[in-house]
């Protein structure tokens, strides 16, 4: 617990330190999920993020294909990219080893080891929706793959950029972080969930139902999503002695 405690510490503080950089860091989330909201895709809003909807994929063209398959390709590159630069920030705020032109040079070496990692989740995903389409329990079967799929990979991105590890090597590596400590990555799901679920609850209180989802939606990329990245690196950093 102390180990919790301390990570959502230096998260708060380093979060709070760097809020003018990390939103400026965040704005390409803006365009990356905007994107995926206006292709022709299957998708839905929920607590300010986007999901697809597997009963609607036989609907889909050819050309829809493309075009969605290449909209996904850029949208991931850029959260890839987001959630690079926000590690590496961390890293250099933390480890006091990295200088401003070294962490320039990585960004796109970093960023392009965590697409294609993020994209193996994502062909992953689809083939396990194909998979359970006309299987009985879909969704929870779907759910709980999707589930135990990003909590292996979970800490692919930290591993990436803090220990600078390859692809092979962030998957092992986070598999093993995972394993060794769940906890970490279910007390970061609860913080998450929680914090989703309070955004959407109170603006569809306070704002009109037609601006809500929008409301949420900004909020979320510039502010909570870079605070569970900045929360997710946090955790697995304190595997270091000199992290504590």
């Amino acid at each position: 617990m102390e180990e919790l405690t301390r990570a959502v510490q230096y998260s708060l503080r380093f979060y709070f330190d760097r809020i003018g950089l990390i939103i400026l860091f965040s704005l390409p989330f803006l365009l990356s999920f905007a994107m995926m909201a206006f292709v022709p895709a299957p998708t839905y809003q929920a607590l300010g993020g986007l999901f697809s909807r597997t009963g609607s994929i036989p609907e889909i063209t050819y050309l829809d294909i493309i075009i969605i398959a290449a909209a996904y390709i850029v949208s991931f590159f850029i959260i890839a990219d987001v959630i690079t630069n926000i590690n590496l920030v961390i890293r250099s705020k933390r480890t006091l080893n990295m200088t401003p032109t070294e962490v320039l040079k990585a960004m796109g070496r970093y960023a392009t080891r965590i697409f294609y990692i993020y994209t193996i989740m994502m062909l992953l995903l689809l083939v396990a929706q194909l998979i359970f389409y006309d299987v009985q329990y879909k969704s929870w079967f779907f759910s709980v793959f999707a589930f135990i799929l990003s909590f292996f990979f979970f800490f692919v991105p930290p591993a990436v950029v803090i220990d600078e590890e390859d692809t092979p090597g962030a998957i092992r590596k986070s598999v093993g972080m995972a394993l060794s400590k769940p906890g970490s990555i279910l007390f970061w799901a609860f913080i998450g969930l929680f914090s989703l679920s309070f955004t959407k609850i109170l603006a569809d209180v306070i704002l009109p139902h037609t601006i809500s989802p929008y409301a949420v939606f900004l909020f979320n990329s510039l502010f909570l999503l870079p605070f569970l990245i900045i929360l997710q690196t946090q955790l697995y950093m304190e595997k270091y002695p000199l992290a504590k």
